[in-house]
């Protein structure tokens, strides 16, 4: 199938918005259960650190069946992967709602990971066949916008409506957004072909290029530098405020708000000046963003200034690196998008299991020193994998 243009066909705009309505749903599923742990713990009568398991238990799901499903399913049609995935995370999106028991629940946070794993990189590759190639990055910034918004925005409502309904309703309203996005596709998705030979071998050979791999471990790095300091943020903040009122609130609006703005501002910058240059401005900026936050995070007003622009940069990085794996990996964009996603959760994950160590003998307001740190390395291993002739695109 030829690309279609976003400008010469009218379908193509609004089948963006639908694919990024289904990563909005995914990004409140995957994230907002933090938000109602106190009263899924009650509900279920379960230890809340039992009852915390169930982040972790989505998130290592999905870096362990992203690529595991893409495989599998390499000769499926896109669409028909597509309209797959998101059936299963709406079906597991039910049982969570209606979940009688922790077990239950647990077992849907699976499902739910793996419709979510199999469908965000199949979206992703999508999009080069659905835009013009001088549209690619502002497409992938529309179709992970939805995950941007929904930290932004999806889960702070998401827990609203779980403190003031039911943690049940908030599992109802992802089912909600879920459906919207199955009849969006089904409408508006045309039949896009199967990417190629699944032969592992094939796979393979694609993903160990060395720039593919160089371009994997940026995404690994980067998001290993901001989670050592991000996911104890509320502990760095603690005891900064107005006039005796916790910053924590605002300063996360302010990151949310930075968040939306770069992952758009990727899009743009990616197709005005391809993806290398902002892949190196997103990582330099989050990493003097950190350090800054070591020495300012104790004054309100400088502290919100360092969230905006550390979430600015910290969702500028992810649009370009996906638009340069999928010009790498060209057939095999899927799996490889796939295998970010994966690195992605990965540095995640590892970023939280560094900070608790690095709290556990310094102090958690010099976190900001090693997310730092990291952030140097994520930029060394940037400058690598772009040493050489410049290729399209970047």
């Amino acid at each position: 199938m030829s690309a279609i243009a976003l400008t010469d066909d009218a379908r193509s705009r609004p089948l963006l918005w639908v694919l990024g309505l289904g990563t909005f749903a995914i990004g409140i599923d995957a994230f907002v259960v933090a938000g109602v742990l106190g009263e899924i713990a009650r509900d279920l009568t379960t230890p809340i650190a039992g009852t915390g398991q169930l982040v972790t238990i989505f998130a290592v799901s999905y870096a362990l069946l992203a690529p595991i499903s893409a495989w599998a399913l390499a000769g499926w049609s896109r669409r028909s992967v597509l309209l797959l995935a998101m059936t299963v995370f709406v079906a597991a999106n039910v049982l969570s709602t209606l979940a009688p028991s922790f077990e239950v629940l647990a077992l849907s946070r699976i499902l739910a990971a793996l419709g979510a794993a199999s469908y965000t990189p199949q979206a992703v590759a999508a999009v080069s066949e659905l835009v013009s190639p001088e549209r690619k990055g502002r497409a992938l910034s529309v179709v992970y916008g939805g995950m941007t918004v929904a930290t932004a925005l999806g889960v702070p409502f998401g827990t609203w409506i779980g403190q003031t309904l039911g943690w049940r309703a908030t599992f109802a309203t992802v089912v909600v957004l879920g459906l919207l996005t199955l009849l969006g596709m089904v409408i508006l998705l045309p039949a896009l072909a199967a990417p190629g030979s699944h032969r592992l071998s094939d796979r393979l050979s694609a993903i160990t290029k060395p720039q593919v791999l160089t371009t994997l471990s940026i995404t690994f790095l980067a998001a290993l530098s901001e989670h050592t300091a991000y996911s104890y943020i509320s502990v760095i903040l603690d005891g900064t405020g107005f006039a005796d009122l916790p910053i924590l609130p605002v300063a996360l609006a302010f990151f949310g708000v930075g968040a939306v703005v770069g992952n758009f501002a990727a899009g743009f910058g990616t197709d005005r000046f391809g993806n290398r240059p902002v892949i190196l401005f997103a990582v330099a900026t989050q990493s003097v963003a950190l350090l800054a936050l070591a020495f300012l995070q104790s004054n309100p007003l400088a502290a919100c200034l360092v969230l905006l622009v550390w979430g600015i940069a910290g969702w500028m990085y992810l649009v370009p690196i996906q638009h340069r794996l999928l010009d790498l990996s060209k057939t095999y964009g899927a799996f490889t998008v796939s295998l970010n996603s994966s690195v992605l959760y990965l540095g995640i994950g590892g970023g939280g299991a560094l900070g608790g160590a690095f709290v556990s003998i310094f102090p958690p307001d010099q976190l900001g020193l090693l997310g730092f740190a990291i952030g140097l390395l994520a930029l060394a291993n940037a400058l690598l994998a772009f040493r050489g002739k410049k290729e399209k695109g970047e």
